[in-house]
Parts: structure tokens; sequence; C-alpha cells
């Protein structure tokens, strides 16, 4: 069971990568709350609201393949460790973004740091494995 969702994931870790990439991008982009949507800073009404969104899906249309091809290009040359920790501190940060949780909270400092551990040390992972 395990060894075939690894196979998985690494068959399909481009697209995992993109997915993750562009979910990053999408938090930064604009702020939906029950009642509000708030973008550059800016509460926005229901019609604004409604060309922002088209607006971003438009354009998250238009760059998903040149982030899936960046990927591509790019994942035979990043360790297993440093994809590893470079998705610990991203994921850390989108969800705190996300959830407008505090970023240095002493839940969040700890994946931060095994993070960039890994990000400067990738082998380590295989010192673990």
């Amino acid at each position: 069971m395990i060894a075939e969702t690894l196979q998985y994931v690494s068959n399909h870790l481009g697209s995992i990568m993109t997915g993750l990439t562009m979910a990053v991008v999408g938090i930064g982009v604009y702020e939906a709350r029950d009642g509000f949507l708030l973008f550059n800073g800016q509460f926005r009404g229901k019609y604004g609201a409604l060309l922002i969104f088209l607006g971003t899906l438009f354009g998250a249309s238009l760059i998903t393949p040149m982030v899936s091809e960046w990927w591509a290009r790019s994942l035979p040359y990043i360790p297993p460790g440093q994809l590893l920790g470079a998705v610990l501190v991203l994921g850390m940060l989108g969800v705190n973004k996300a959830a407008e949780w505090n970023f240095f909270d002493v839940k969040s400092l700890p994946v931060y740091l095994l993070g960039i551990i890994l990000m400067a040390n990738p082998e380590l992972l295989q010192a673990v494995a």
C-alpha cells in the first residue's frame, strides 16, 4: 500500500507540485470570507468580486501550463529532501495565510526549521529513510 502510494506520487509529482504552486499563488490574490471579498486591500462589491474571480480564473488557466512545464523541467534536478523542505515551508506559509494565523507561532516554527534544514541538507532525508 505504501509502495503504491509513493509510486503514484512519484509518477504524478509534476501535477502535484503544479497544484500546490497554484494554490499558494491563489491564496495571495484575494481573500473571500462570509459576506465580503478583499482585493488589493479594499473591500469589493458583488459585481467587482465577480470580475476579480473570473479574471483570476482566466489568469490561472493561462499560467498553469507554464508552471507545469517549469516543474517538469526542474524536478529532475531537485533532490527529494530539498523538495520536501520547500513544500513544508511553503505549505505552512500558505496555511497560516489562508487561515489568518500567526506566521511565527510555536507550532509553525518547527515546521519552518525542519523545512529549512532539509533545503540546506537534502541528504538528511536519505539518512532517515
